[in-house]
């Protein structure tokens, strides 16, 4: 396109102004002012050695950029790449590789880049750099080696006045859905896969974005789909202002214009363009939103014309920047630092809700711990009779005299106490309770042991000191699922509790009356929390009544859920790291207890006959 000289006129009546001038070390500290706001400037007066000067006024430079977001060098004697490289090192030590472009450039030495390649005659509209993606510079460094004839200027935005001149329902639509940014990678246009992602092997491509967060779909031609949900609004970590922080406007289909957006659209399907911006939901932009975004950067553009060895750092959450139109040979090198993810800005805020949350949580168990008192032996036998009961309302038992709940006698470690044989978990009180020893002998009730129960019981028991309680039953869903002899799937919160926690018994050899057929079950347990006995159900074991019963209890619904699971056929399991996190939060043994208690209350509204005796 011919670029109209006639509207650059403003631009060329653009000339500093000091708006404030003060002298720093004969170094002049003042404002380029432009059509829509200053700039702020050092400008060379008798120094002219910036690296000189930048190695004693380091502090003094980043504060500064920190407080305007935007600073110009200008009249220094900075000519060649190496002295810029050398001068963005000095100031952010480590530089950055421009990793996953959107826009081609070229690396010409290390960590220093050309400014985007686009042809001379398009405008490169407004940008954060990287703000499509979860990572992206904080600072970005542009160093003008040759500035053009005609144009070529850079003419940067506040993100802050961004965010305030959109609309508020636009704004409010955007943060609720966030971004989703679609490109579809073809030999004939854009950039390569293989240039983006910086290999040409699959399995890496679809690693590296396993970690970022973007989707991968390989297409039967051999292309390749991604797409990545991003932020529309960001708050900044240092200022916390909120920003508008996204590219859907420069991504959207409609940025090439009205007849190449037509052309593309009628070959390609939204979802299949080269680049394409849609809601994080998948639905279309409205192009009337899109256009007062890009309205809104027009009216907040800084612009100002390039001399030869100007140097501009910008706050890239803070400023926005882009190209206009040239002609003639232009040269801009780019350089970035300091690496921020999206969950980096967003610490600040999730630190002070994650103690805001353990705050609350410490004071839900203080308040459950302080309401409890020393727990006495009768209160004990009357909780672990109340557990019987529960594996009734909670459909756990199967209806005859075959489960069994066994708790260690408080300080006899060689006893415990379990269920009298015959009778129906609905029917165990407190009273009628036996105490056995690790042999079998009944040392207090009327009734005889569960030779079962014993068997299995006591081999826990004796091997970890620890198991103070422990859970058996033939659960229908616990026992349709052992036939299958396999693990628990952590399908949803629930079933997390069992993550990396339980154990597969492979073996059924009819009930358990052998002491080593229990002892090889002991054994498979290996300090896990949970067993699944093939053929047999389960058991669960716990320190305390309450968590070896509620471990059952949620056992079951875990087993229901995976059964179900099976019979759909794209189930989307939770992720190893989540699934640890969630078993870490949820199975501890104050959130037990209370739930216990809440089971408690239900028992003692079924049964009203079935009352402490404290």
């Amino acid at each position: 396109m011919k670029i109209d000289k006639n509207s650059l006129l403003n631009l060329k009546s653009t000339i500093p102004q000091a708006i404030k001038f003060t002298t720093t070390g004969d170094v002049e500290s003042s404002y380029l002012n432009t059509i829509n706001g200053p700039i702020k400037t050092f400008k060379a007066g008798e120094i002219s050695d910036l690296i000189g000067w930048a190695e004693k006024n380091k502090n003094l430079i980043l504060n500064t950029l920190d407080q305007h977001g935007a600073l110009l060098f200008r009249g220094f004697d900075i000519r060649t790449e190496a002295q810029f490289q050398s001068f963005a090192k000095l100031l952010w030590l480590e530089l950055l590789d421009y990793v996953e472009p959107s826009t081609p450039r070229n690396k010409v030495s290390s960590k220093i880049y050309t400014s985007t390649e686009y042809p001379h005659d398009q405008y490169i509209p407004q940008h954060n750099e990287q703000s499509y993606s979860h990572h992206w510079p904080q600072k970005i460094a542009f160093f003008c080696a040759k500035p053009s004839a005609i144009g070529g200027e850079t003419p940067i935005s506040d993100s802050r006045k961004i965010f305030d001149g959109i609309d508020r329902s636009i704004k409010e639509e955007f943060k609720r859905k966030g971004v989703m940014y679609v490109r579809n990678f073809y030999d004939e246009m854009d950039l390569s896969w293989q240039h983006v992602f910086q290999t040409n092997e699959k399995d890496q491509l679809e690693q590296y974005c396993k970690k970022r967060g973007i989707a991968v779909e390989w297409k039967r031609n051999g292309g390749l789909r991604t797409k990545q949900i991003s932020q529309a609004i960001i708050e900044h970590p240092r200022t916390k202002e909120p920003l508008w922080f996204n590219q859907a406007h420069l991504f959207h289909h409609s940025n090439l214009g009205p007849e190449i957006s037509e052309y593309l659209l009628g070959k390609y399907a939204p979802d299949e363009l080269p680049r394409n911006a849609f809601f994080g939901d998948g639905t279309e932009i409205p192009l009337a939103a899109l256009n007062e975004i890009r309205n809104v950067y027009a009216k907040n553009q800084l612009t100002f014309a390039w001399e030869q060895s100007d140097i501009l750092i910008l706050d890239n959450m803070l400023y926005t920047h882009g190209r206009n139109p040239f002609e003639g040979e232009r040269k801009v090198l780019v350089a970035m630092a300091e690496p921020v993810s999206s969950n980096q800005t967003a610490e600040s805020t999730i630190q002070a809700n994650k103690e805001a949350v353990s705050q609350a949580r410490r004071k839900t168990a203080s308040f459950y711990i302080n309401s409890g008192s020393q727990v006495s032996e009768s209160d004990l036998k009357f909780r672990l009779a109340a557990a019987y009961r529960m594996m009734v309302t909670e459909n756990l038992d199967e209806g005859g005299i075959s489960g069994h709940i066994t708790m260690r006698v408080p300080n006899q470690p060689n006893a415990f106490w379990v269920n009298p044989f015959g009778l129906l978990a609905e029917e165990v009180t407190p009273d009628n309770l036996i105490k056995v020893d690790k042999q079998g002998n009944v040392i207090e009730g009327d009734y005889p042991v569960n030779v079962a129960g014993f068997c299995i019981h006591a081999a826990l028991h004796e091997a970890y000191a620890n198991i103070n309680c422990a859970v058996h039953c033939h659960s229908p869903w616990g026992t349709l699922f052992s036939s299958l002899g396999r693990k628990i799937e952590p399908v949803d919160q629930n079933c997390c509790l069992f993550f990396e926690n339980h154990a597969v018994y492979d073996h059924f050899n009819g009930p358990v009356n052998d002491p080593e057929d229990a002892l090889n079950i002991a054994k498979t347990l290996n300090g896990m929390d949970a067993i699944i006995l093939k053929n047999h159900g389960a058991i669960t074991c716990g320190t305390t009544i309450e968590s070896a019963v509620m471990r059952m209890i949620s056992m079951e619904s875990a087993f229901r859920l995976n059964v179900l699971s099976m019979q759909l056929p794209d189930i989307k399991l939770i992720s190893p790291d989540v699934a640890r996190l969630t078993r870490e939060w949820i199975g501890n043994d104050i959130g037990f207890s209370i739930e216990f208690n809440a089971l408690l209350r239900k028992i003692e509204k079924r049964y009203p006959e079935f009352k402490r005796t404290l």
